[in-house]
């Protein structure tokens, strides 16, 4: 009798064992036919937030860029920027965006930095003209920019800081998660998928052989419009898009292997995409033609802080080292003055060496 209840017991172990091991075991779903579109028109697509936080996004912008405009002093209001940056009293016309919970601050990293960069567009908005040393206005065919005492255009800095801080930073963390995700999770793999396809900010049917006007309403935002502006030359936009499309349609099939492939896929690339804009950036100020006119090489410096600074959420496996982004970093943190006056703009040439040895640019 002993020897029977133990003997019960084991097997009622193994067969509780078995039944553990089939529940969350992935290879036991086995994949299954799918099909990958050309759209990304899923059933059950939802990247409300992200779009919502690239809305509120591109509305401080454009208010902040109202100070560029013309060549007098165009006023902006303090309260109106902490609020849209924070989404506090109704800052915006959208009232979906108003009462969404979300904001640019929640989930910015270095938060209080770019909140500071807008704030001191306010600061340096006085009439007064720039000068190393002296934050103020330069010319800019047709308008003018606003920049710090280093030559800094906190516009800029604002603006490519947050797509970093914000968009590449949380694109990168999420899409780091769903290759963790079990495969018989399906919906939270999408969900999560989906969000980071989002703050690419691009049209359901996007088209890299397309040219969006500026007055389509559903052309690409931000990193979105990057994908033409800097990346038409390692293709990024049909990649990167390809990619989202191959990895959904994968979740869906069970097949984590594609997945993940594909996962992979869209960070390098969008890494290189901001390598590319960056060396853009950091090579135009340099050229004959752009020499001696500060508000050209100083809006094109800022931009390529800006996207450095997105290169501190790099994926795991970046070609970066941790060295050559101290180094570009330094470089970007100097006195633009001093950059531009320098002979042969060795800095400047050494940024330009690190990009294109890293990336293959």
């Amino acid at each position: 009798m002993k020897r029977f209840l133990f003997n019960a017991v084991i097997i009622s172990g193994i067969i509780v064992s078995i039944s553990s091991c089939t529940k969350n075991d992935d290879l036991d779903l086995g994949v299954k036919p799918y099909t990958v579109p050309t759209t990304y028109a899923f059933s059950n697509v939802n990247f409300t937030k992200a779009s919502q936080r690239i809305k509120m996004t591109v509305q401080l912008d454009n208010y902040l860029k109202t100070a560029n405009t013309g060549s007098g002093v165009v006023p902006l209001d303090q309260a109106k920027v902490t609020n849209m940056f924070n989404n506090t009293n109704s800052a915006f016309a959208d009232a979906s965006l108003n009462s969404s919970g979300l904001s640019i601050k929640d989930i910015t990293s270095d938060a209080s930095l770019y909140k500071s960069f807008a704030d001191s567009i306010l600061l340096y908005n006085s009439g007064t003209a720039a000068t190393a040393g002296t934050g103020g206005f330069v010319p800019r065919t047709p308008n003018k920019i606003i920049v710090g005492p280093r030559g800094l255009e906190y516009g800029q800095a604002f603006l490519k800081g947050t797509m970093g801080a914000l968009f590449f930073k949380e694109a990168i963390k999420i899409l780091t998660n769903v290759k963790t995700i079990s495969a018989a999770d399906t919906l939270a793999a999408q969900a999560q998928w989906d969000e980071a396809f989002g703050y690419l900010s691009v049209p359901l049917n996007y088209d890299s052989a397309v040219v969006y006007a500026n007055t389509d309403p559903n052309r690409p935002l931000l990193w979105g419009g990057y994908l033409a502006e800097r990346g038409k030359g390692i293709q990024a936009g049909g990649t990167i898009f390809n990619a989202f499309l191959k990895g959904r349609a994968a979740i869906g099939g069970y097949d984590v292997t594609v997945r993940n492939q594909q996962a992979d896929i869209i960070m390098a690339k969008w890494e290189q995409l901001a390598a590319a804009a960056a060396l853009n950036y950091v090579t135009s100020p340099t050229a004959s033609s752009s020499i001696g006119n500060y508000g050209s090489q100083l809006h094109a410096l800022s931009e390529a802080f800006g996207f450095v600074q997105s290169f501190k959420y790099r994926p795991e496996g970046s070609k970066l080292t941790a060295a050559n982004f101290q180094a570009l970093n330094a470089i970007l943190n100097k006195d633009f003055y001093v950059l531009l006056n320098q002979p042969g703009f060795t800095d400047l040439v050494a940024a330009q060496n690190i990009l294109k040895t890293a990336y293959g640019l």
